[in-house]
């Protein structure tokens, strides 16, 4: 799980706190592990993925929805919807 952090957790922090705008670190820093863990726990198919990139994109969009969904920031939500170049609903928890 360590090299996954080293390699990945800097642009993954980045892109959440991007995406998100959320100023606590505590919150970026939770989702940003969430993300690596997810990876982590699929690591077989994110090893032979051909598009790393991509996988981690969508990994990481399902827990930033979740987390917003949680937390009822329909506000960000909506503007993730209308900025994202993929659909967002795939990755939006009920």
């Amino acid at each position: 799980m360590k090299e996954y952090i080293d390699l990945y957790y800097p642009s993954i922090f980045a892109a959440i706190s991007r995406l998100t705008r959320l100023p606590d670190r505590q919150d970026l820093d939770a989702l940003t592990r969430n993300v690596l863990a997810d990876l982590w726990r699929q690591k077989e198919i994110f090893e032979t993925e051909r598009r790393k990139g991509a996988f981690i994109y969508k990994t990481m969009l399902y827990h930033i929805f979740s987390f917003l969904t949680e937390k009822g920031d329909m506000e960000r939500i909506s503007f993730l919807k209308k900025i994202l170049p993929t659909n967002p609903d795939q990755y939006i928890t009920k």
